[in-house]
């Protein structure tokens, strides 16, 4: 699991996004697809961004996918009680199912992430709410 307790700022599950919050308690990497179009997507919202239909349901994602782009964060942004995360690594990844979903990359002993990189999910509890992070596959 972790090497070290994660700090988060917890999200603040909406109608449209309570959903994929309880799947990630159960560790589910839930997409947002539409009824009328078949789009996948990532963030959960009301309406399909490719149609505009209300006509939306979940799909479980295999939670791997591609680094298409990454930072390393060296500044604690939020306190103290956030320096001793640093550094840690943002990563943008491009799911297998077509979403790019923002997130953070764990396991601070293995090498630097590169973009291209094979990634999964891995789910971390903080504060009893489990959050989608990643790892090299």
């Amino acid at each position: 699991m972790s090497e070290f307790t994660y700090f988060a700022i917890l999200p603040r599950p909406t109608v449209d996004s309570e959903e994929f919050w309880a799947g990630c308690n159960r560790g589910q990497l839930l997409l947002s697809k539409c009824g009328a179009c078949g789009h996948r997507f990532y963030y959960p919202r009301r309406l399909c961004p490719a149609c505009g239909s209300n006509d939306l349901g979940w799909e479980e994602s295999a939670g791997r996918g591609t680094v298409f782009s990454h930072s390393d964060v060296h500044v604690s942004f939020y306190g103290p009680s956030w320096e001793s995360q640093l550094p840690y690594t943002v990563v943008l990844v491009d799911l297998d199912e077509g979403p790019r979903m923002l997130s953070r990359m764990v396991k601070s002993d293995a090498p630097p992430v590169r973009t291209g990189d094979r990634v999964q999910v891995s789910f971390i509890e903080v504060d009893g709410q489990k959050l989608p992070f990643f790892e090299r596959a």
